[in-house]
């Protein structure tokens, strides 16, 4: 938060240095969608248990939202701009699970943060910019697993989801952010992004035998559409 909080500090003090010239603060919303995946999921869920050692444990990504509020600070004179963004974000994953005997089941987790970052951003042509910056994702939902399975009917279902509940958390992400947009005349942005998590995103608790710590880093691919509003 501190470092948001100096970011746009820093563009309203440029911004005034240079307002009898003219405005270079806009700001604006944005909302779009994104595909995001957390690596070696089955790894620590398998962890010391050996009854999954006859099975087949797969994990893939899921479709979300992202969106909020941003600030586009352009420096004065320059092709360069600074943007601040507050985002909401959720994403989902999942793992299946099926053996030899037929079992089956389904582990979601489905996550949400309040992403705080930052881009700096290069326009080489007119409205066509390169981004790069760095986010931090504070966890909203750190418990919010769905489990599904054919065992017995679904009887074991409440009492399973509440295991993995007790045995994995959500934790905080931080990720790099590469990003190529384009700002139209009409205050239109496209914005096409790839988050590269630096982060494990996922902690075992303690008290489960089961469960390994392991680096459960996450990748999201985002596209989204902007308006911003007329400049202050």
């Amino acid at each position: 938060m501190k470092v948001l909080l100096h970011l746009l500090i820093f563009c309203s003090f440029f911004n005034a240095a240079h307002a009898q010239n003219e405005t270079n603060i806009t700001y604006g919303l944005k909302l779009g969608g994104i595909y995001s995946k957390i690596n070696n999921l089955p790894e620590s869920i398998k962890g010391r248990d050996n009854t999954f050692d006859n099975s087949i444990m797969e994990s893939k990504g899921g479709y979300g939202i992202e969106g909020g509020f941003f600030m586009n600070c352009k420096l004065y004179d320059t092709r360069v701009a600074i943007q601040p963004e507050l985002l909401f974000r959720q994403s989902s994953q999942t793992v299946n699970y099926h053996d030899t005997t037929g079992k089956e089941f389904e582990l979601g987790l489905h996550y949400s943060y309040l992403e705080i970052g930052a881009l700096y951003k290069v326009y080489p042509f007119e409205g066509l910019n390169l981004g790069f910056g760095a986010f931090y994702g504070i966890s909203l939902s750190p418990n919010n697993i769905t489990y599904t399975s054919n065992e017995a009917g679904g009887m074991y279902d409440v009492a399973t989801r509440q295991f993995y509940q007790d045995g994995l958390d959500g934790a905080d992400d931080f990720s790099l952010c590469f990003a190529l947009g384009y700002e139209l005349h009409q205050s239109i942005h496209f914005d096409l992004r790839y988050y590269l998590g630096v982060k494990d995103v996922v902690k075992s608790n303690a008290s489960s035998f089961q469960f390994i710590e392991n680096q459960n880093k996450s990748g999201v691919f985002s596209f989204s559409l902007g308006y911003s509003f007329h400049q202050w």
